[in-house]
């Protein structure tokens, strides 16, 4: 039963960021702009996480070598990710955007192989493949638009960055920080320097549509609060790499939305290229499921005690 609903709430989180590109696109439609977009996301919820803090009584004192450390992973890893990735929605298919961005994993992987010392799986090599071969065949599929190489560099780099702050995030010790307090520090940095940035180059502006604030201020609640909310209740009651199976659904609820209330085109090739990211990801959250598992069935047997004292919980 636990498990089951662990899925329910791995499900909802993955509709609810599969759902936000849209809502992303239709503010950049109604007289937003990249800039204000990413910028409203993490200040409207800004009051929201001091409440969540203080109710718990923990303090949002960090120490200067932390600052530093939250400044550049944040700023790099959030702020960054975010505008580039909200950027390619204005020259791509919000799918396919998604799905690109959806090439983290596999990067994540690779590092992890190559400076991490972990070990490379014959299941980690196949879903190396299927990425590089998802990530190919939508690359070729330029459709005629001058915008579309833009649109895709803007897209890989956003995994790329994101790559980055799970990475730095897991080597810098910023993975034992509150996690309520790290999303406090993420909208608060990513904020000032996008108000900064926007200043300068003219982009801030209060002159937005009713309708655009709207959206503005819901796809920050829905994101920062509801779907971070949910997948913590599902990694608590079905674990990480069941929740990272379903979060698959997120590129996938992307591109039937987009196609249903946008026209995004597709065809064949850009739909199999799609398929493969979904696949890779899939195939490294499958293999961490089993691997568990057999670490687990070790310890209960009692004939690999080093695997119990090793095992840590990503989260």
């Amino acid at each position: 039963m636990r498990k089951a609903k662990g899925m329910m709430f791995a499900i909802i989180s993955a509709l609810i960021f599969g759902f936000t590109p849209i809502m992303v696109r239709e503010t950049l439609s109604n007289g937003s702009n990249v800039i204000m977009t990413s910028f409203l996301r993490g200040f409207f919820v800004i009051p929201f996480l001091i409440i969540s803090l203080k109710s718990r009584n923990v303090s949002l004192k960090v120490t200067k070598q932390e600052l530093k450390k939250l400044i550049l992973m944040c700023s790099i890893g959030g702020c960054i990710t975010m505008t580039m990735l909200y950027a390619s929605y204005q020259y791509i298919s919000v799918g396919l955007a998604t799905s690109i961005h959806f090439i983290f994993p596999t990067i994540v992987t690779v590092y992890s192989v190559m400076f991490l010392n972990e070990k490379m799986t014959k299941y980690k090599f196949i879903s190396l493949i299927a990425s590089i071969i998802g990530v190919i065949l939508l690359a070729n599929n330029v459709g005629g638009s001058s915008n579309f190489p833009l649109g895709m560099f803007l897209a890989v780099a956003s995994g790329c960055t994101y790559s980055f702050y799970l990475i730095y995030m897991d080597v810098s010790g910023l993975k034992n920080m509150d996690s309520v307090k790290v999303t406090f520090y993420n909208c608060a940095i990513n904020s000032t320097m996008l108000l900064i940035f926007g200043l300068i180059t003219g982009d801030f502006t209060l002159y937005l549509s009713r309708y655009a604030w709207i959206i503005a201020f819901v796809i920050s609640i829905l994101v920062s609060v509801f779907g971070t909310l949910f997948i913590q209740l599902s990694i608590v009651n079905a674990g990480v790499s069941t929740y990272t199976i379903f979060s698959t659904l997120e590129p996938i609820t992307s591109v039937i939305l987009g196609i249903i209330l946008f026209n995004e085109t597709t065809d064949p090739r850009r739909l199999l290229g799609c398929f493969m990211i979904f696949l890779s990801v899939m195939i490294l959250a499958v293999s961490t499921r089993f691997q568990e598992r057999r670490a687990k069935g070790s310890v209960n047997n009692g004939w690999c005690w080093k695997i119990k004292t090793n095992c840590r919980t990503k989260w």
